[in-house]
């Protein structure tokens, strides 16, 4: 696949990658929110930050890309290939020293599970998504509207000595990396970085400024 190089091109790109991720409509709601930003470069740092709000990595996710990545193995080998999966099931792992899930590893029998879960990736963030109540996802569906919010009001007040420090909170979901507590000790600094920011957005241009760097 080429890579994409206009930034219409990698709307699109991500648009494709929510409707393999979950649905259509998760790419219809990712593109209205774009659709309201003419700024070239505003538009292009929250595609990239609403794009990695809306596609977290969650159970489904990853039994979708295992299901593919098996099914491009056995395109690419011949013979009887045995693929093992070192994963964190969150009802099957205990926590190690470090405070992260313990891996374990599968053979075939956790393979046959990954159809049957990627198919079920409709159900994320709805009341039968079964692992939608661990404190990771909660987390994860509330940083969807928070952002989703804090977008339409910046959108709609936004003034063209703000744009950096626009720029800046519309970019801030790419520093939110990382699973489990790694994931929650990042989001506890953009969140003191959002705090900042949209304290800036009401200051003035010299506050602005600062903020912004």
């Amino acid at each position: 696949v080429e890579k994409p190089k206009s930034l219409a091109e990698k709307i699109a790109f991500r648009a494709d990658h929510l409707t393999a991720y979950q649905s259509k409509r998760l790419a219809k709601r990712y593109l209205k929110m774009l659709d309201g930003i003419s700024d070239v470069r505003l538009r292009e740092s929250v595609a990239k930050g609403y794009h990695k709000l809306l596609s977290y990595k969650d159970e489904y996710e990853v039994a979708r890309l295992l299901k593919d990545s098996a099914a491009k193995a056995r395109e690419e080998f011949d013979g009887d290939l045995k693929l093992t999966y070192h994963l964190a099931p969150p009802v099957l792992s205990r926590m190690g020293a470090d405070g992260r899930p313990v891996k374990r590893q599968f053979g075939a029998g956790m393979a046959r599970l990954f159809p049957l879960l990627a198919a079920m990736r409709r159900l994320r963030g709805t009341p039968f998504d079964v692992f939608g109540y661990s404190a990771e996802r909660k987390m994860e569906r509330s940083l969807i509207k928070q952002y989703a919010a804090d977008m339409a009001v910046m959108v709609r007040d936004l003034k063209p000595d703000q744009m950096d420090a626009a720029v800046a909170l519309a970019e801030l979901p790419l520093q939110i990396r990382g699973f489990g507590p790694v994931k929650q000790a990042n989001e506890v600094k953009a969140a003191k970085r959002r705090e900042e920011l949209l304290a800036a957005l009401s200051a003035g241009p010299k506050v602005l400024k600062t903020a912004a760097e």
